[in-house]
């Protein structure tokens, strides 16, 4: 299974949820797969994809949210995992796209073995699962208890194409359409506040 593949699962399974996606290849799948819709990309601050999606489920409990990360900008941002644990927000589903490589930096190797299903599954109100193929992680999207954290094992290494970077005034704004928040005026999104 390669990154495309499994980000058009998610968007299958979840067509109305709100992406957070992690710089690299997430945002580039993400972007690919649903041209550019109005999701939540992270064109840079590594790390920070789960943070900004814990945040977003929190404000939006009315709307399912998915985190979908590279593994190295999960394990930057692992500690969020356990305030996920703590505030248990019924709609968010963190989706972990493992290929084993910092691929935004160039490929170097994400040297823990991520056992990310372990680690859910020890921390109170979050369930974990592993899943290798497109099937398995639709089946595992459709059934995970939520907050789950489900670990995708990437086997066919690709670059999905579009840039990961992304103008996030933009972005923003597209956000906020997608959530029916009025937008802001000229003055405060547009002039960088």
């Amino acid at each position: 299974m390669n990154i495309v593949e499994a980000t058009r699962a998610v968007v299958e399974v979840f067509a109305e949820a709100v992406i957070v996606s992690s710089l690299g290849t997430a945002t580039s799948a993400t972007r690919l797969v649903t041209d550019d819709g109005p999701h939540f990309y992270f064109g840079a601050a590594m790390g920070s994809a789960m943070a900004a999606a814990l945040g977003l489920a929190e404000a939006v409990p009315d709307r399912q949210v998915v985190a979908l990360l590279g593994d190295g900008d999960c394990l930057m941002g692992a500690s969020t995992l356990w305030s996920v644990s703590a505030c248990r927000p019924a709609n968010l589903v963190v989706v972990v796209l493992a290929d084993g490589a910092y691929s935004i930096t160039g490929g170097q190797p994400v040297p823990p073995a991520l056992r990310l299903a372990e680690v859910a599954d020890a921390l109170d109100g979050l369930a974990g699962a592993v899943v290798d193929s497109v099937e398995a992680l639709r089946a595992t999207l459709k059934s995970i208890e939520q907050p789950g954290v489900v670990e995708v094992r990437i086997t066919e290494r690709i670059w999905p194409g579009p840039s990961p970077f992304v103008d996030p005034a933009e972005v923003v704004r597209g956000v906020r359409r997608n959530l029916g928040v009025p937008a802001l005026p000229p003055s405060g999104l547009d002039a960088g506040l």
